[in-house]
């Protein structure tokens, strides 16, 4: 972004969307406490030898309080291949590990649970409507829905639709404060703080079956002086600053509609491009596909992946326009309390070499 770094306060969250070629690896750092370092929150954790490097980087950087979760979106490899290495790692076993219940039938699967087991790691089965807070964060669970993870034992939703969806929102107070606040007088602190700002949602690899539930399980509340006092907040949870776009941008993740209700500034996709050519001879780049590129630039999101092709494409479109994030690297985005100059960074690290994490963003 073209305004001047900042640096990183005691009360931001800090996202960081590592390179790791066509996977997921997403390390959540949370408010610093009053004593200790920040709790961490781990979703995903392809690329292990670069990711837990990283994580060795980050820590020297800024003190690591804990691991308070690693979250298994769904049993894909280019998102689950790493995380027996976390669990089996003293530094950095986390208290809680959360997946969506879908149980695939893979090894590398079956030895993750069984070192959740060995470990006792605290085993969370997530389905929307779960909350968590973490000082100022709060992190809601968006997706699966009960109704697909009621089908999972038959097969009856794909694996991709069985993705955790997660929200996280750092409010500007103690944010079980703030939600108990909703409930007194006629003052909306929620809406107050304009719902959004201080948003970012990370949607694993959830498709349209995922998105059609929540939709349905989060819809947009207007006021209406009408209605007043019956319907008097103006709620919208899909409203977000930041999406880390679903399934790596492909066909497949979110549709226009839903981009429209989250009305994202930044998309985030973490991938490696490919090059698909149909039957009948269209060519056409697959993370992210032209689709999922059209329907981002039409609700006026800045994209940034971290291999830089589409940021590369963009330039050749413009005829030798710049193109400053054209080169790969991981992604950093700081969310202060209340969304106040939020604000990200893409650094120029490849899938191999580990970065620095900086101290200014």
């Amino acid at each position: 972004m073209s305004r001047k770094p900042a640096e990183i306060q005691d009360r931001d969250m800090i996202i960081h969307f590592l390179n790791v070629g066509l996977g997921d690896a997403i390390v959540v750092e949370f408010p610093k406490p009053r004593v200790g370092g920040r709790p961490w929150g781990i979703i995903d954790f392809y690329n292990a030898d670069k990711a837990m490097k990283y994580l060795d980087e980050l820590g020297s950087v800024r003190p690591m309080g804990h691991v308070a979760f690693v979250c298994a979106t769904h049993p894909h490899m280019d998102h689950i291949s790493g995380i027996r290495r976390l669990l089996d790692s003293p530094s950095y076993r986390p208290a809680e590990f959360w997946d969506s219940g879908f149980r695939h039938n893979s090894s590398t699967y079956r030895k993750i649970l069984k070192a959740v087991s060995k470990h006792g790691v605290q085993m969370r089965r997530v389905s929307s409507g779960m909350e968590w807070y973490y000082g100022t964060v709060r992190v809601t669970a968006l997706s699966p829905s009960v109704t697909l993870r009621n089908r999972y034992a038959t097969y009856g939703v794909d694996m991709n639709n069985a993705s955790v969806v997660l929200r996280f929102e750092n409010c500007t107070k103690d944010a079980v404060i703030t939600q108990s606040a909703r409930y007194v007088g006629n003052r909306d602190p929620e809406r107050e703080q304009a719902s959004g700002k201080a948003v970012a949602i990370l949607g694993g690899d959830a498709e349209f079956d995922s998105w059609a539930q929540i939709s349905q399980e989060y819809p947009f509340i207007e006021r209406t002086s009408h209605h007043d006092p019956q319907v008097k907040k103006m709620v919208n949870m899909l409203n977000c600053w930041l999406v880390k776009v679903a399934h790596h941008g492909s066909m497949h993740s979110s549709p226009l509609e839903v981009y429209e209700r989250m009305h994202p500034k930044v998309a985030v996709i973490s991938a490696r491009q490919d090059i698909s050519e149909s039957k009948t001879g269209v060519r056409r780049g697959l993370y992210p596909h032209p689709t999922t590129g059209q329907s981002l630039a039409e609700v006026g999101a800045d994209v940034v992946t971290t291999d830089g092709y589409y940021e590369q494409q963009l330039a050749k479109a413009k005829r030798g326009g710049r193109a400053p994030r054209r080169k790969p690297g991981t992604i950093i985005a700081v969310i202060p309390p209340g969304g106040s100059r939020r604000r990200y960074t893409k650094l120029t690290d490849s899938e191999k070499r580990v970065p620095v994490p900086p101290t200014q963003v």
